[in-house]
């Protein structure tokens, strides 16, 4: 078996899965999961009864994500939307709250890192007023279980109130640089797992986004699914919880969102209802009509399918103005009550859905799924991991990674010419895209002569989104490039000494997530340390960064242009661009 494991620290040295149990039992018996007015309102004890509740109703469920820089802004936030829709006729179920990365950090650890903005919870009052604003359920996602402070995050979670947390899928993608502590962090995952299953019969429930983690990194929609599947088997089967996904960010194939919601539901056999499905956020730009059209596409069906198919997830449309900055309490209503909207229009659509060509699409992913799920078990077991502990399937999965995971075991047809050598039993909508731009870029092209033959260049993306990274690594490997993929929330260290091993010159990096401006100076920073200061860096995606204590990004290309950065952000020119380095 052709596998490079790149292990962090040495699985077997992990406390035993009695061990583990018990320590959470104990913490668990500590725990009182608060009442939130949410609650009181609607006489339940979870978001999960509420869900089952409403379900039976058919009413279509929303959610909105809230993010600013404290708890005071967050407050008056949460507010204005909740009274604002009132005010409307509208309403909204649930908020999900976005936290600094820092809430991932044990607080012993805090005082040698910045903060990024967002929000930090720094008292006992705080985290207890989540559930005490506006009869709204507060949801928790980013820097909870899978950081390196899970188990004092959902201690203080289940004892606010909140009944769904997340994000099981960011201990795969999601770094806390200077903390080198992934045995711990391992450890700390799979218990905050067993404390949410001590109270799965109150209706608490583990949240995972899949485009979040690895799952977004998969070219095959089969085998994202199967993903899902080996997530479950951990989270449930082996850990005793009960796990609802959320998927939607980067699915902007309007059917292949129904497609999958259906397959979803076939494998979630306890029949947890989902968290919410996200907003697709491919289609966003700076062009708000395109995003009202983008927003439109992707609610419609998401509505149907939970007409047709209750399955408890809520419908989250993202504001217009998502790619361009944090969206204003006012920009979130005027994305709600669009969604109102499709609500209201989406009967007349349900009824000539084909639903039988639906649920046929949605059981050839499953047996795709099942298929790579038995593969990678069948793997694990041969590569000597225990497949009952829960923290050595994870940590072996994360040091082996989603492409070699794809290619040595994914549900497509093997095909040499084929991307990761697989014919995708159905293609992501980021495959789908990727083909589309390389193939309108590639008509305005000649590559018959390889322009850059005998150049290497080093490519990778600054955080989980490989999207750009994908393009332009296949766009230079046409243009005849030897290109050396680092993959994705690549480290500067990493780049410095693959420039070093390839003796390549030029770097090629994608960023998305707001860090483009302190990414690159501490690139340069680095490469010039190591003797490497006459390397080329490219960067492309969305180039911005809040600036001088602001919380809203600003864009940077020009700051990066004045380092010595190419940020011309241009698929057309980079070829050329490029060759004018040899």
């Amino acid at each position: 078996m052709n596998i490079e494991i790149k292990r962090r620290f040495n699985e077997k040295e992990l406390p035993d899965m009695k061990t583990i149990k018990s320590d959470a039992k104990k913490i668990a018996k500590n725990i009182t999961i608060g009442e939130t007015l949410f609650m009181k309102e609607n006489g339940v004890r979870s978001e999960v009864e509420y869900k089952k509740k409403m379900m039976k109703e058919g009413k279509i469920m929303k959610h909105s994500v809230i993010g600013w820089n404290s708890w005071s802004v967050t407050e008056e936030g949460i507010r204005k939307v909740y009274d604002g829709l009132k005010a409307a006729g509208s309403s909204i179920d649930r908020f999900g709250i976005c936290c600094d990365w820092i809430m991932g950090v044990p607080e012993k650890y805090r005082d040698r890192f910045n903060a990024s903005g967002s929000l930090i919870l720094n008292t006992p009052d705080e985290w207890k007023r989540l559930g005490q604003v506006v009869p709204a359920h507060p949801h928790l996602g980013d820097h909870m279980i899978g950081s390196l402070n899970g188990v004092e995050n959902v201690t203080n979670a289940l004892n606010a109130g909140v009944t769904s947390i997340g994000n099981l899928a960011q201990y795969f993608t999601y770094e806390y640089p200077g903390l080198e502590m992934e045995d711990f962090r391992t450890e700390d995952y799979i218990k905050s797992m067993a404390i949410m299953g001590e109270f799965k019969d109150d209706g608490v429930c583990m949240h995972c986004n899949l485009d979040d983690g690895y799952g977004a990194q998969f070219h095959d929609v089969a085998n994202l699914l199967g993903w899902a599947k080996l997530e479950r088997y951990v989270a449930e089967d082996l850990m005793g919880g009960r796990l609802a996904h959320c998927y939607g960010n980067l699915f902007s194939d309007s059917f292949l969102r129904i497609v999958f919601n259906r397959a979803l539901t076939m494998i979630n056999k306890y029949g947890t209802p989902g968290t919410f499905v996200n907003g697709n956020t491919i289609d966003y730009g700076f062009s708000m009509p395109r995003n009202y059209a983008a927003l439109c596409a992707y609610a419609l069906p998401d509505v149907a399918c939970q007409m047709k198919y209750p399955s408890g997830y809520a419908v989250a449309p993202v504001p217009f103005t998502e790619a361009i900055r944090i969206p204003a309490p006012e920009e979130i209503i005027e994305a709600q009550l669009t969604m109102d909207m499709v609500i209201e229009k989406a009967p007349y659509y349900v009824r000539y859905i084909d639903w039988d060509k639906v649920n046929s699409d949605a059981e050839i992913l499953v047996t795709g799924a099942n298929m790579f799920f038995e593969r990678v078990m069948t793997a694990l077991d041969d590569l000597g991991v225990d497949i009952e502990h829960a923290g050595e399937i994870v940590s072996v999965l994360k040091a082996i990674g989603p492409e070699q995971l794809e290619i040595a075991f994914g549900a497509g047809r093997k095909d040499k010419d084929a991307m990761r050598g697989r014919v995708p039993v159905m293609p992501t909508s980021i495959v789908q895209t990727i083909n589309k731009i390389q193939d309108d870029a590639l008509v305005k092209q000649n590559f018959d002569k390889a322009p850059l033959a005998g150049v290497n260049v080093v490519v990778g993306s600054t955080d989980v989104h490989e999207f750009g990274k994908e393009v332009i690594r296949n766009y230079l490997r046409k243009a005849g490039a030897k290109v050396f993929d680092l993959g994705v929330s690549v480290s500067i260290s990493e780049i410095a000494d693959t420039l070093i091993e390839t003796g390549s010159t030029i770097v090629c990096m994608s960023t998305y997530n707001g860090m483009a401006y302190s990414f690159a100076r501490d690139l340069i920073k680095s490469l010039q340390t190591a003797e490497l200061g006459d390397t080329h860096i490219l960067m492309g995606g969305r180039l911005n960064e809040a600036m001088d204590g602001s919380d809203v990004p600003i864009d940077v290309t020009d700051k990066l242009k004045k380092m010595g950065v190419n940020a011309d952000n241009d698929i057309d020119t980079i070829v050329d661009t490029i060759a004018s380095y040899k």
